[in-house]
């Protein structure tokens, strides 16, 4: 797996023109930050309207606080913290359930078939499980990160990560086709 897009540091005058709230600085932070935030946004949530919505309020809380930020070499590692209390906070305040007559119409088709199967034993976890084991293993994150972020201990994050693993595992296990009894020979055909 390649290493996190959120590893790329931006440089002082870069930080500086963000302080000013120079647009043409933000736009190219987000464009050089926004798949990795995606890719996390959506890893911990499972879902692309929540992802959207946290990586839209990251950013926004990025350029508000940046006056926060003090080593250039960090942001990406503080964006990404950003990024984790957005999905977080979005399982503290849960969205409200769309009207009766909105939730009838129509949306637009995931395209499930596309998905690996590793994405959908993710999603079949709980947001929890699924923020641990993501942020551990994905993205390098050491469990004392992950419980700071989670305000928990270590242990928690620890014995999160092994649960979740065991849970993949066992969805792994119980999706696998069951032998049918017959033995797959080779068969040779010559023309």
């Amino acid at each position: 797996m390649e290493s996190s897009n959120f590893a790329h540091p931006i440089d002082e005058i870069c930080l500086q023109a963000l302080r000013r709230d120079c647009r043409k600085t933000q736009a190219r932070v987000y464009q050089r930050y926004a798949k990795a935030a995606w890719t996390l946004a959506l890893r911990l949530s499972s879902c692309e309207a929540h992802a959207w919505d946290a990586v839209q309020e990251g950013f926004l809380q990025a350029f508000s606080k940046i006056n926060q930020l003090r080593d250039p070499a960090r942001f990406g590692f503080w964006l990404r913290r950003i990024i984790v209390n957005q999905v977080m906070d979005q399982y503290r305040h849960p969205f409200e359930p769309l009207p009766a007559e909105m939730a009838d119409q129509p949306g637009p088709a995931a395209s499930v078939s596309n998905w690996m199967d590793i994405e959908n034993a993710l999603a079949k976890l709980n947001e929890l499980d699924r923020m641990v084991i993501w942020l551990h293993d994905a993205e390098g994150m050491t469990h004392e990160e992950i419980a700071d972020l989670a305000e928990q201990s270590i242990s928690w994050s620890k014995s999160r990560l092994s649960r979740a693993r065991k849970r993949l595992q066992q969805q792994f296990r119980t999706e696998q086709p069951e032998a049918s009894g017959l033995e797959m020979r080779r068969v040779n055909h010559v023309q």
